[in-house]
């Protein structure tokens, strides 16, 4: 996956992201039907929040029978230590981020994710 995102994404492209982490490829329509109760937004708006998505690296967009559909281009472990790397920094005041038994008990990482993150952690010392 292609890690050239500068910023954070927004609390609503987080959402998006979580979908497709967990579904590898969706619609648009499919994405709508999923976060439209969490966001209240209209179809159109969810398609332009994907197009800046894509312009930002966050998905890809590949045209299929005539419907596009998104897979998350970066990655999730990747991402989201960096965003907690960030807050430690930013908000913290910390040298480093919190190790990966901080979140344990997360719903959004797999065992298998904690791992890598402690075994990236690992090798970065």
């Amino acid at each position: 996956m292609g890690e050239r995102i500068s910023d954070n994404p927004t609390k609503p492209e987080l959402a998006i992201l979580k979908l497709l982490w967990r579904s590898t490829d969706l619609s648009a329509r499919q994405i709508h039907t999923d976060i439209t109760e969490q966001f209240d937004w209209s179809y159109s708006t969810v398609r332009t929040v994907l197009e800046r998505m894509t312009d930002k690296g966050l998905v890809s967009k590949t045209p299929i029978d005539g419907v596009n559909i998104y897979e998350a281009e970066v990655g999730k472990v990747a991402l989201l230590g960096r965003m907690i790397s960030d807050f430690s920094k930013r908000v913290l005041e910390l040298d480093g981020a919190p190790t990966a038994a901080f979140f344990a008990n997360s719903k959004l990482l797999s065992e298998d994710e904690l791992l890598e993150t402690a075994l990236s952690k690992w090798e970065d010392e």
